[in-house]
């Protein structure tokens, strides 16, 4: 019987895709981040450091994460945990600091973010 709900049961889970496309350049306005809440990330533009991405899921329980621009931290809003602004844990449950992705750019000029690919914080793309 086992053999035959594990044959019935498909053993791939099918999310959404890890890595995807999310605009063009001018998409993006320089100074805060912008909020992506499908992708539940954040799209940071700086004129003198170009592109970065940070996850807005926060590692204790996987809440999302709020940007707050006058502190410039990360706060969680369901157990406190709040971050840094390169997502390092200051203080809080959350257990490691937050994930940051690499950003490409796409032949067709747009922006492709790949959360497979963990990245420094301090990574950036120059476009």
């Amino acid at each position: 019987m086992g053999a035959v709900v594990r044959f019935l049961v498909p053993s791939v889970f099918y999310g959404p895709p890890q890595s995807f496309k999310i605009g063009n350049p001018g998409d993006f306005p320089y100074g805060p981040p912008t909020f992506m809440a499908d992708e539940k990330i954040f799209v940071f533009r700086d004129r003198e450091r170009g592109f970065a991405v940070a996850s807005a899921v926060c590692t204790h329980l996987g809440c999302t994460v709020a940007y707050f621009q006058d502190d410039r931290e990360f706060h969680c809003p369901c157990h406190g945990s709040v971050f840094s602004p390169t997502g390092t844990v200051l203080h809080g449950p959350a257990p490691q600091s937050l994930n940051w992705f690499e950003v490409t750019l796409t032949r067709d000029g747009q922006l492709r973010v790949d959360k497979d690919k963990v990245v420094p914080p301090t990574y950036r793309l120059m476009v």
